[in-house]
């Protein structure tokens, strides 16, 4: 049987249970396949559409090469789009239980469809070479040391800009600007020949539209938006708190992802800390605990657990029991998440079958009735009427509860 663009997004949503949407959109937007074990997200497609726009727009004006992958994290959902070519690859996962996505996983799917759409639309001669950046970026995404927690420069005039001064020469540049984009603090490396306003105002956009997407779609304010380049940068933006209590900060950098995003966001954690003593606010002990839970899962903090003497063979074998023990919780996990998957699928989809045969039923005999009955009132039939109107909305309200 051949492969399905559904068949191939469903291998990426039983790779994690986190997982909870995965889509292919065209470059305006519109959804073309979609697999899902939630509610889907109303706007998610235009959501990643426009942020792309904003990001190529930010892209070029920076001499960065092209946007590869975008994710924006909001306070129960991340959403990461990746560029292939045709359109874009978005996946909605709850990051609070596990962020991380499996590159190898997703890089074998994106090839798969690649022939797919070579084999049966016929798009040999069409440019899918963005696709070969994707493994790189996505394994870098969760690479790297964390950066060390350590002190400012804040015994000058200006606290804010003694926090920003670049010491970490995998940042090019660092920015805050008001929510208008003009610059309150900038520092950059000597190799970075653009002007504060410049850089806050084209960074400020890309926020912007995260911001007011991300309301659209209910999901509310993002956390952090990222975007990372082919040519192995990054640019970042989040809120960095309150300038008196009342004005919106936020916090651009432009960074180098060579040796992986971790220290980036760990030190832009530092940096949101530093800050956050004099100008935070709820959202920025938001951000500081949600940067720390994800770093958390790349690098957890061993628990200790109670020493118990066990036998050289007993612990052989109590190992090996636990490794299979592992390996059939998890494959059983993924395996019923997937038909449970399957499940909502299909009866969001038979529901709206049923929902279309009662309603053309509902006309048809509507029909009927003023053909024959022509202008007869009766209290029978207006009886056995009711029958059929009670029974419908029954069904209705059954069907509603089910698609929830």
């Amino acid at each position: 049987m051949a492969a399905s663009p559904e068949g191939i997004l469903a291998r990426i949503l039983r790779s994690s249970e986190s997982i909870k949407q995965v889509l292919i959109c065209d470059k305006v937007g519109l959804v073309i396949s979609k697999v899902l074990r939630m509610k889907p997200i109303e706007g998610i497609g235009a959501l990643e559409s426009a942020i792309f726009r904003a990001a190529e727009d930010v892209c070029e004006f920076l001499s960065l090469g092209k946007s590869v992958i975008h994710i924006s994290v909001f306070s129960d959902k991340s959403i990461f789009g990746i560029d292939i070519g045709l359109g874009y690859l978005v996946l909605v996962v709850e990051h609070k239980t596990n962020w991380i996505l499996d590159a190898k996983i997703i890089e074998s799917c994106l090839n798969d469809l690649v022939n797919m759409w070579v084999s049966e639309l016929g798009l040999e001669g069409y440019d899918f070479s963005i696709i070969n950046k994707v493994p790189k970026i996505l394994s870098a995404m969760y690479s790297g040391n964390p950066s060390k927690s350590h002190s400012f420069q804040t015994d000058g005039e200006d606290v804010m800009q003694g926090i920003l001064e670049i010491t970490n020469p995998l940042f090019l540049t660092n920015c805050i600007t008001n929510e208008l984009g003009l610059p309150i603090a900038y520092s950059s490396s000597p190799s970075i020949d653009i002007g504060s306003e410049e850089f806050g105002g084209t960074l400020l956009s890309l926020d912007a539209v995260a911001k007011e997407k991300g309301e659209n779609a209910t999901l509310g304010p993002p956390i952090f938006s990222a975007v990372f380049t082919d040519q192995n940068k990054g640019v970042l933006t989040c809120h960095a708190g309150l300038l008196e209590g009342i004005e919106p900060l936020v916090m651009q950098s432009l960074f180098d992802l060579k040796e992986g995003f971790v220290p980036i966001l760990s030190e832009i954690n530092n940096i949101i800390i530093a800050l956050s003593k004099e100008y935070g606010d709820d959202q920025v002990q938001f951000f500081i605990e949600t940067v720390e839970n994800l770093i958390g899962q790349i690098f957890p903090k061993e628990e200790k657990v109670p020493t118990v003497s066990v036998h050289a063979e007993d612990e052989q074998r109590i190992q090996m029991i636990l490794t299979e023990m592992q390996k059939n919780i998890q494959e059983s996990i993924n395996y019923y998440m997937s038909m449970l998957g399957d499940l909502m699928e299909l009866i969001s989809s038979r529901a709206l079958e049923i929902r279309k045969s009662v309603e053309s039923y509902d006309t048809d005999f509507r029909n009927w009735l003023v053909k024959n009955l022509k202008n007869i009132q009766d209290p029978r039939v207006q009886s056995e009427l009711k029958k059929w109107e009670d029974a419908k909305k029954l069904i209705e309200d059954k069907l509603t509860h089910l698609c929830e």
